[in-house]
């Protein structure tokens, strides 16, 4: 239906997974183990839980704000948009430094699995099944082997499979009680952050092309715990429960609402861009997309001074998985250079928003249009501090800034010079320890040549009074034989 000045409303739906089987297996760990749990797989136990037609609701609402060129949600006066270390926090689990999981036609890896799940290669071999062109484990097996090695008391074994059985149901859901072979190599991997974004962005992209709607391939327990987490807890918003329509409370909010400091790594360094690539390709099970994570650094903290560059927000890729594997596979190589940023670049923690940014998002609003009337906030809003400046306290603080970045510069040209004195003076003392060196080795030369003559000379001195003293008494020899002859001639 066509609305002028608004976007059209795009109908979407989401999996519901059948969570009952799941439950049953979760209800075997003790509580003493669910610290173990945790610890091995992280935080997923948590997403256990089926949605209320009030949380589809939320969802909904929130996939019409989707801009498919900025590849995130645009609202009024701020963007929102997963980011990897948003869900990574949530779940407690590590975004791995290495090529993330794709989606390739090899046979299972058999041994791997086993190991994973703490069970025999046979039994492994022999329990995989195939459904919608995929082989997987059926739930019902993970749930019999649960409760089997749960009476033998094997807990990592219990745990493995409950976290296998997660993977598959909730997290990668595919087919209804079916744990498909992508869910299970994710799992083996250990990695699934990366992944769970690259869903959430190539589906709701793909399902947003042409504005058509349709089946959103993503965890949508985990999509509307991240969205919560930004909404307000307190104050009028959260009083006005259930009476008004999700679109009303949305298009209410402002930016000085949302809990822009309510996860654990705000100010902290996040991925940015890798190799190759202005921004971060991301692969989904289903296919490839780039997202944009500076347009997203407020959520981590950053405060948003000036307008995106376009090659920052351009459209780098997007494709499906399937008959694409060379693509796949040039694109996983990128993951081998990753490129974070953060406090370094754009300095500590400050979540707010600046006017050079805000003309650019007000712009960027009338340009693409909202999906809902806009209105001003009816609903007395929490007093707290703001979030934008004026633009004469902008121009004031970047003229402080810029007199920063000057006396910086001055600093570090003063340091630059001290350095290069120390290494003139290095360098002297060096050439003359060199010489004092050499000089030295020299000396003992010298000393050592000057006392062999002296040797020398003793030697030959010795020698020559000893020839001396031979000499005399031979001349005595003589003038004896010389005496003898005159007296024998005279006689």
């Amino acid at each position: 239906m066509r609305r002028p000045g608004l976007k059209d409303d795009v109908a979407y739906s989401f999996f519901d997974p059948e969570i009952g089987g799941l439950k049953d297996m979760i209800a075997l760990i003790a509580p003493d183990h669910v610290g173990m749990f945790r610890e091995m797989y992280g935080g997923i136990l948590k997403m256990v839980f089926r949605l209320t037609d009030r949380d589809r609701s939320a969802i909904h609402t929130l996939l019409q704000f989707y801009d498919p060129g900025l590849r995130c949600f645009v609202f009024p006066d701020y963007l929102l948009g997963p980011l990897m270390e948003d869900y990574a926090d949530m779940l407690g689990i590590q975004i791995r430094n290495q090529v993330p999981f794709y989606a390739t036609k090899e046979e299972p890896d058999i041994g791997g699995i086993s190991r994973a799940l703490y069970l025999s290669p046979e039994v492994v071999k022999g329990s995989l099944k195939e459904k919608g062109k995929l082989s997987g484990f059926h739930l019902s097996f993970l749930e019999a082997k649960a409760k089997e090695h749960a009476e033998l008391g094997n807990w990592n074994t219990v745990c493995a499979l409950i976290a296998a059985g997660i993977y598959g149901i909730v997290l990668f859901p595919n087919q209804k009680s079916f744990v498909d072979i992508n869910a299970i190599r994710l799992f083996v991997q250990r990695n699934p952050i990366p992944t769970l974004i690259g869903d959430v962005y190539y589906s709701v992209h793909n399902r947003n092309e042409k504005r058509r709607g349709g089946l959103i391939r993503c965890c949508a327990q985990l999509l509307y715990k991240w969205f919560m987490g930004y909404l307000p807890t307190r104050g009028a918003f959260v009083l006005l429960g259930q009476n008004v329509n999700w679109a009303t409370k949305l298009m209410d909010l402002r930016a000085k609402d949302i809990a822009w400091t309510h996860s654990s790594g705000v100010g902290q360094d996040f991925i940015c861009s890798c190799r190759g690539f202005p921004n971060v390709p991301l692969i989904g099970v289903q296919g490839c997309i780039n997202y944009n994570p500076t347009l997203l650094k407020r959520q981590m903290g950053f405060a948003m001074e000036l307008p995106p560059f376009k090659s920052e927000v351009q459209e780098t890729l997007y494709f499906p998985a399937e008959g694409n594997q060379a693509r796949l596979k040039q694109v996983s190589e990128a993951w081998r250079s990753i490129q974070r940023k953060g406090k370094v670049s754009w300095g500590r923690a400050n979540n707010r928003s600046f006017p050079p940014f805000d003309d650019w998002l007000s712009k960027r609003v009338e340009l693409t249009c909202l999906p809902f009337p806009m209105v001003d906030p009816w609903y007395p809003l929490i007093e707290e501090s703001p979030s934008t400046v004026s633009m004469d306290e902008f121009l004031e603080m970047k003229r402080e800034r810029d007199q920063l970045l000057a006396e910086k510069t001055e600093l570090e040209m003063s340091v630059a010079r001290v350095q290069m004195a120390n290494q003139e003076i290095r360098a002297k003392m060096e050439d003359q320890d060199k010489r004092h060196a050499l000089e030295t080795k020299r000396f003992e030369m010298d000393t050592a040549y000057y006392g062999k003559v002296s040797q020398a000379l003793a030697s030959s001195t010795k020698e020559h009074d000893v020839t001396k003293e031979r000499l005399a008494r031979a001349s005595e020899v003589i003038e004896d034989q010389k005496r003898r002859q005159i007296l024998v001639k005279t006689q």
